[in-house]
């Protein structure tokens, strides 16, 4: 579950960003605001542990139908 919450508040942020400048994407497709603000080392304990959470699961090997897909 962190790794899945980690990588969904990431992407929010990216999209934020991405569409933050008027005369950029966001003229096109409108401003997104993401509903998660976090401060600078939220944002840096957040990646640290996703990538915590990625790494374990990597070198377990583990098969998990939410992550990997398929119904079992």
């Amino acid at each position: 579950m962190v790794l899945v919450i980690g990588l969904v508040l990431l992407i929010l942020q990216l999209v934020e960003q991405v569409t933050r400048d008027p005369e950029g994407l966001a003229q096109y497709v409108g401003s997104f605001t993401s509903p998660a603000d976090l401060p600078g080392w939220g944002n840096a304990v957040l990646g640290l542990v996703t990538v915590a959470a990625s790494t374990e699961r990597a070198l377990r090997l583990r098969y998990s139908r939410l992550l990997d897909g398929g119904a079992g």
